[in-house]
């Protein structure tokens, strides 16, 4: 369409931005504040907390580019409509399917997009977020600081009196378990260090007592070495391939769930480009402007019967996916192509 079509490019670029940037400055606003809580319990650096955006980047990008990207072609639309242009171009024998045809290459690149978004870089960057968040939960519990009160390892409170960072060795120990309050338990160590036994991370702890505190009797022990692990739960992490993490969908509902889900939302722009045209081409004298409406029913609608199906009927939501695309291109016929 030459210069039409750069027009068009650059109509649909500027109303696709406008849209697309204040929503990400909003997910990003929104997900540091989430990214802030985890330092309540782990510190965490600014470089580090990039890193973690990065990290929830892609599936940011993929809940909100296809959506963008259909109010974005619609809105295109209804602007040429109300100044005219496309009845000009109607009358030059340009058609509406012209228009679609025209667009159809950057829907395609916008699918294979959400595509590559969901089905690769999603479930990399879920598994080095687990992978992340595990180690920063284990490096805070090895991270104990002199000097602090309540410090969990465990079940346990820890205080430091001092710490030697060079040798990690922990000098002058309190320990307190507040989980049963009817037996107090209160331990005491001249000094202790950190070791990993087979994955477990533990506590040992020379030259102390242990308190047991039952009703009104008090209970001493004194040892020379103990040792004391973590048991809290840490769920083993094991890294999985796009291939391993995929095929586990054939006996995990949850995750063929996904799959679907993933799979029905990158193909939503394909799904709507006829409901676009036909809400968006429009003669401004004679017919209402349905455009928001259209964009916020159509997106709640598909969104909505893709994840009801994919609790319960999963294969199903991919031919709901085609039947609406079908529904599209007829509601598109009667209410455009027909009349244009």
């Amino acid at each position: 369409m030459g210069r039409m079509g750069d027009y068009l490019i650059r109509s649909f670029s500027g109303i696709f931005f406008s849209i697309f940037l204040p929503i990400i400055a909003i997910a990003t606003l929104i997900l540091f504040i989430r990214i802030a809580k985890l330092t309540e319990v782990t510190q965490m650096s600014f470089s580090e907390m990039v890193t973690m955006y990065g990290y929830f980047l892609p599936t940011i990008l993929f809940y909100t580019l296809p959506i963008t990207f259909f109010a974005a072609l619609t809105l295109t639309m209804v602007r040429l409509s109300n100044d005219f242009e496309n009845i000009v171009l109607f009358s030059f024998g340009i058609s509406p399917l012209r228009f679609i045809r025209f667009f159809t290459p950057l829907t395609l690149t916008m699918t294979l997009l959400l595509l590559l978004l969901s089905l690769a870089l999603i479930p990399i960057t879920k598994q080095l977020t687990k992978s992340f968040i595990n180690y920063k939960r284990i490096h805070a519990i090895v991270n104990i600081e002199a000097s602090k009160f309540g410090q969990k390892f465990g079940d346990w409170l820890v205080f430091l009196e001092s710490k030697d960072k060079e040798r990690t060795v922990l000098r002058h120990i309190v320990l307190y378990n507040p989980k049963n309050p009817k037996e107090e338990q209160i331990l005491t160590a001249k000094r202790g260090d950190f070791f990993n036994e087979n994955g477990v991370l533990g506590l040992e702890l020379y030259e102390g007592k242990v308190y047991r505190v039952v009703r009104d009797k008090i209970e001493q022990i004194d040892f020379q070495k103990m040792k004391i692990y973590d048991t809290s739960l840490h769920k083993p992490f094991t890294y999985r391939n796009l291939q391993e993490y995929w095929r586990i969908a054939a006996h995990d509902h949850k995750r063929l769930k996904d799959l679907i889900i993933f799979i029905a939302v990158s193909l939503f722009p394909v799904a709507t480009l006829f409901f676009a045209f036909a809400y968006g081409m429009i003669h401004p004298r004679y017919d209402r402007n349905y455009a928001y409406f259209a964009i916020m029913w159509v997106t709640v609608f598909y969104y909505g019967i893709v994840s009801a199906l994919a609790k319960s009927f999963p294969w199903v939501a991919i031919l709901f996916v085609l039947l609406f695309g079908g529904v599209g291109s007829i509601f598109f016929y009667y209410r455009v192509q027909r009349r244009f």
